[in-house]
């Protein structure tokens, strides 16, 4: 089992002050973490919103971190592929693959969020096709010398990527949240699985996780050799009461972020299921059902009942959001260092 960070930051003013007080909070929890030997740093990109939009550009941020470790893998998680051109981004991770040593993983996602398709000028009906085209340019400019493309949206002929990334071949993850035909997607390409079982909890992700391993056999993958990697919110005490006390705003108002960004609750077809999702994050609005393995939250020994859950679930790596609305640094740093101590060794 791997064990890494993720950020897709709730920024909190009267917590923060302002963005770099948010930067160095991720940046003295990812020095932490090196030290303590977690796997990797994960980051999402988000866009005009406090949930998640003070980091828009995953690659930048990327390398910031790549000139502070030296050890954890860097991953996207993920780079929202259709706001994006395709051959931009691939110049940008090329940058943070040759700037880590050869540490990027890639996570990919189709965004979301209506307001960000508005602002950015993008038709969110196009999101698939534009999300398939991009990963097809990723994987050619990496792999390739020089590459040419003639698709709908992205069209060029014998283009050489500059900065050469280490890595012809890196690790391509793709994200869902409700998509069944995202996890069908990865397993038919052979790429990796991200998912977010808060949002539909552990049940839910054994069904991604089926439709997801069944394509891979279709397509002739190892399942063995793919992963799949699951976010949880992170937080532990050495008492559990404590835990639930300390932690039980904070994730309440992180789900109320959440559903903020989603007020405009406007879908295009590539977002069959997804229509009212603002009413089901909004019923997350609970501790109890969010407590209830939908989380990493407790004590040590609550930690470790829901680890076999995870594991049971066909669950292979695990990420951790830290920061939620008026959690403070210290009691994040210290609930790091007691899963490095406490559950993190069983899992080695």
């Amino acid at each position: 089992m791997k064990f890494g960070l993720l950020y897709l930051p709730t920024f909190d003013g009267a917590l923060h002050g302002d963005s770099a007080g948010l930067y160095r909070q991720i940046f003295e929890q990812v020095d932490l973490a090196e030290s303590l030997g977690y796997d990797a740093v994960y980051v999402a990109e988000h866009h005009f919103t406090p949930y998640g939009g003070d980091i828009p550009n995953p690659a930048l941020f990327l390398a910031a971190l790549a000139q502070r470790t030296r050890r954890m893998r860097l991953g996207t998680a993920g780079v929202a592929l259709p706001l994006n051109r395709a051959l931009n981004i691939a110049e940008q991770l090329a940058m943070v693959d040759a700037m880590s040593d050869g540490r990027l993983d890639i996570g990919v996602v189709r965004a979301f969020l209506d307001f960000e398709y508005d602002a950015l000028q993008v038709d969110m009906s196009e999101s698939r096709e534009r999300f398939n085209e991009a990963v097809e340019i990723l994987q050619g400019t990496f792999a390739n010398a020089r590459f040419s493309y003639a698709g709908k949206f992205n069209r060029f002929e014998n283009v050489e990527l500059r900065p050469r990334p280490l890595q012809r071949r890196p690790r391509i993850m793709v994200g869902t949240v409700l998509s069944p035909e995202s996890a069908r997607y990865a397993g038919l390409k052979g790429f990796d699985l991200a998912v977010i079982p808060y949002a539909v909890s552990l049940a839910g992700v054994r069904q991604t996780v089926k439709v997801y391993h069944e394509a891979l056999l279709e397509a002739g993958h190892d399942i063995a050799m793919h992963n799949v990697h699951a976010t949880f919110h992170l937080y532990v005490e050495r008492d559990e009461a404590s835990a639930i006390a300390t932690v039980r705003q904070p994730i309440l108002d992180y789900v109320q972020y959440f559903a903020e960004a989603l007020v405009g609750d406007r879908w295009s077809k590539d977002y069959a299921g997804y229509e009212g999702l603002v009413h089901k994050v909004l019923s997350l609005k609970n501790f109890d059902a969010l407590y209830d393995r939908r989380t990493l939250f407790g004590d040590p020994a609550r930690l470790h009942d829901t680890m076999e859950q995870v594991i049971a679930a066909g669950i292979t790596e695990v990420s951790f959001i830290t920061i939620m609305p008026g959690l403070p640094q210290a009691k994040i740093l210290e609930s790091l260092r007691l899963f490095a101590s406490d559950v993190m060794p069983r899992y080695r």
